[in-house]
């Protein structure tokens, strides 16, 4: 009867509702644009086909998702970067120097945006002007993100001339392909030398809108001389197209130009050497992220088990990145065949046999 009893129960036990299953753990969730993960190392390589560039304004960065936060030394001149991984609202950016190559997280928003396709920015021309006023930024031109507002951001586009205005959210990118530096475009009219901050606007008045400012001592287009204060000028290259009205008179405004740091960062004190190829670490035991490129002075420091800190000059400053193996060139090296100078002394490879 006890036997039968415990069976009863058990069986009773067997036939109720399931057992909750443990709680799992979260998922990251990411936008459905984000590409897979990819492996840092090869997304390094210098010159990939086709490659999409940005454009990154240095600030606080992070050699791994969640680790120490490495502050820039100020300034705002933006350093051209690969995005080659996204996480959230963070990107991760290959960074290509002359003497490094590693990636880094960032926010999104320290990324300049590229027009996708020209768009004409601002006001149109009042009664009193030419109907050829305008203000034009070109497919690729870079602006900066100054706020957004119901499917519209307010950007700034600094070239020669500097122009403010709402664009379409669809219009901009992060990246496109690499360009060489644009340069003014002569249509042949006579010449104008303007002081920076001269303002461009769209009537031959002062209360007129404001159309564009040129950003540095620049060479303007006469159109047509309107009295002794007002001239009707024109500048284009391949970013921007503007055609309006500078007063010989007015005082000039204030430019957003790119600012390098005001004080430069601390310079690495070298007393060792890492050849080329040598692996950078976010971390010890951490994930490889980078590489030297040509022999380089270091600035090395043993951290035991096998690992060194390994420091070096980047637009961050001085940046001590992890090391595995022994000082000197028995580091361990992890660039990809072909990506990087040989070693000094390293015999270059055999010819093949016929």
């Amino acid at each position: 009867m006890r036997w039968l009893v415990i069976a009863s129960l058990a069986a009773c036990a067997g036939s109720g509702p399931p057992a909750p299953a443990p709680p799992q753990a979260p998922v990251p969730r990411t936008r459905a644009d984000d590409p897979p993960a990819v492996d840092p190392i090869a997304a390094l390589a210098p010159d990939l086909p086709d490659e999409q560039v940005s454009w990154l304004v240095p600030g606080r960065v992070q050699l791994e998702l969640g680790g120490a936060e490495l502050e820039g030394p100020g300034g705002d001149r933006p350093l051209e970067v690969g995005v080659i991984e996204r996480h959230g609202s963070f990107v991760r950016a290959a960074v290509r120097l002359p003497h490094a190559r590693f990636s880094a997280w960032t926010d999104r928003a320290r990324l300049l945006a590229l027009l996708r396709a020209d768009h004409r920015i601002g006001a149109g021309a009042g009664p009193g002007a030419s109907g050829d006023v305008h203000a034009v930024l070109r497919a690729g031109a870079r602006v900066r993100r100054l706020a957004r507002k119901g499917g519209q951001t307010h950007v700034r586009f600094v070239g020669a001339v500097e122009v403010e205005g709402w664009v379409p959210d669809e219009l901009l990118g992060d990246a496109g392909p690499r360009r060489d530096p644009t340069s003014r475009i002569p249509s042949g009219r006579r010449t104008l030398l303007v002081i920076p901050g001269a303002v461009i606007r769209t009537e031959p008045r002062w209360a007129a809108h404001a159309l564009a400012m040129v950003a540095d001592g620049h060479l303007v287009e006469v159109v047509r001389e309107v009295d002794p204060a007002w001239v009707e000028v024109a500048y284009a290259d391949g970013d921007v197209s503007v055609r309006g009205y500078l007063s010989r008179r007015d005082p000039p405004g204030r430019v957003h130009r790119a600012k390098d740091p005001e004080v430069p960062p601390p310079a690495v004190v070298p007393n060792g050497k890492a050849g080329s190829g040598t692996c950078l670490y976010a971390r010890a035991r951490g994930d490889a992220i980078g590489y030297l490129v040509g022999d380089r002075d270091v600035e090395l420091e043993d951290t035991g088990g096998g690992w060194w800190s390994l420091a070096i000059d980047t637009p961050w400053g001085a940046v001590a990145f992890a090391a595995r193996g022994v000082a000197g060139r028995e580091l361990a090296a992890c660039a990809p065949a072909g990506s990087v100078p040989a070693p000094a002394g390293t015999a270059p490879p055999a010819p093949p046999t016929p």
